[in-house]
C-alpha cells in the first residue's frame, strides 16, 4: 500500500499519454537517440552507433577481474573486463540466471535482493475491428461496453482505442497474484475463451465475438525466465531492504571488493512498474559510476549522491 500511496502522491497516474508502439519505445528510443550536444563523442552519436547497431550477448557471469575491474562473461564464454558495471536486470536474476561472485555485494545487499517480492501477473489481449464499445445501447442509452473491474476471473478489462473506425485492442484480462496463477497452465486460446465468456455475461448484447479479428496473445511474467514476475511488490518490513538497494550507488565507504558494480531499474526504485523509477535509479547509478571513476559534479549542479544525506529516504535500524 505504501508503494501505491507513493504513486498517487507523485501524480504518476495523472496526465498519462498513449505511446504508439507501446512502452518498449522508451528503451528503443534511448538506444537510437542522437544528442546534438556531446562532449566525449561527435554530435549525433547514438548508443546504437557506438555498438555498431547490435547489443552484446546475454551475460551469464559477473566476477572481479584480474586487473581489479569487473569481468563479464557472455553466453558464448567471451570475457570482457570493465572499470564499472551497471546491472539493470530483474534483481532475482542475480541469484538465478547469472553467476555472480558473492564477494561483489555485501551480505545485507544479497539479503535485500533475495527477499524482494515480485508480483505474479497475467494479461490476455485480442484485436477487434473497431472501438465498438463507443456504440450506444438503445436499451440503456449507455456505451455497449466499458472499462470493467470485476471480482470474476477477468478482474480488469481495458479498452485501447486507436481512433474511430481503426482496429482496436481489448485487454480482456489483467490479473494479479492468485488470479494470475489460475490461468498460468492454460493455453492462450483457453485464457481468451474464459475471459470472453465472463464478459458476455456482463455485456450480453455487446456482440463482442463478432468484432474479433486477430488471434489472442497472452503473457505471464512469472513464467518468463528474464522476468520471474511483473514487478516488485514490497511486503511489510521490506522498507529497509528497498533502501539498501536504492542507496547501493553510494559506494564511498564500501570495501574495495564491493565497489564497481551498480544496480538500477524500477525494482530498485520506490515505484516499481513505472518508467520513472527506472530512470531515477539510472541517474543515481550514473552519479555512482562517475564518483567511482574519480569524477565529481559541478558545485552549482549537485547530483543525487551529493544530496542523498539531505533528501534521501530515512534509514531505519537494521
Amino acid at each position: 500500500m505504501l508503494e501505491i500511496f507513493r504513486v498517487v502522491m507523485a501524480g504518476f497516474e495523472d496526465d498519462q499519454h498513449f505511446i504508439v508502439g507501446g512502452a518498449e519505445q522508451v528503451p528503443r528510443r534511448l538506444w537510437s537517440h542522437k544528442p546534438s550536444s556531446m562532449v566525449r563523442w561527435p554530435a549525433g552519436t547514438s548508443l546504437s552507433s557506438l555498438h555498431r547497431g547490435v547489443a552484446r550477448p546475454g551475460v551469464t557471469r559477473i566476477a572481479r577481474g584480474a586487473d581489479g575491474g569487473i569481468t563479464l562473461t557472455d553466453r558464448w564464454d567471451q570475457e570482457r573486463e570493465y572499470a564499472a558495471v551497471l546491472v539493470t536486470t530483474q534483481s532475482w536474476l542475480l541469484t538465478t540466471n547469472i553467476d555472480v561472485d558473492e564477494s561483489l555485494l555485501s551480505q545485507k545487499v544479497w539479503m535485500a535482493l533475495d527477499r524482494t517480492r515480485y508480483t505474479q501477473s497475467s494479461k490476455t489481449f485480442v484485436m477487434v475491428d473497431r472501438p465498438f464499445w463507443n456504440d450506444i445501447d438503445p436499451k440503456t442509452g449507455r456505451n455497449v461496453m466499458s472499462m470493467t473491474l470485476t471480482d470474476r476471473n477477468t478482474r480488469g478489462t481495458y479498452l485501447i482505442d486507436n481512433g474511430e473506425d481503426l482496429p482496436a485492442v481489448i485487454l480482456l484480462s489483467y490479473a494479479w497474484q492468485s488470479d494470475a496463477m489460475k490461468v498460468l497452465p492454460m493455453s492462450v486460446d483457453r485464457r481468451a475463451e474464459l475471459a470472453i465468456e465472463t464478459l458476455e455475461r456482463i455485456y450480453p448484447d455487446a456482440g463482442l465475438r463478432s468484432h474479433i479479428v486477430g488471434d489472442p496473445i497472452t503473457v505471464s511474467w512469472e513464467s518468463d525466465p528474464n522476468f520471474l514476475g511483473a514487478f516488485k511488490g514490497a511486503l511489510p518490513g521490506h522498507y529497509r531492504y528497498n533502501r539498501r538497494m536504492h542507496s547501493h550507488f553510494l559506494q564511498g565507504e564500501f570495501p574495495p571488493e564491493q565497489r564497481g558494480i551498480f544496480l538500477a531499474g524500477d525494482d530498485v526504485s520506490w515505484t516499481p512498474g513505472w518508467a520513472e523509477g527506472a530512470v531515477h535509479t539510472a541517474l543515481n547509478a550514473v552519479w555512482g559510476i562517475m564518483a567511482h571513476l574519480g569524477g565529481q559534479t559541478s558545485p552549482t549542479n549537485p547530483g543525487p549522491g551529493d544530496r542523498y544525506a539531505e533528501i534521501g529516504p530515512v534509514r531505519l535500524p537494521d
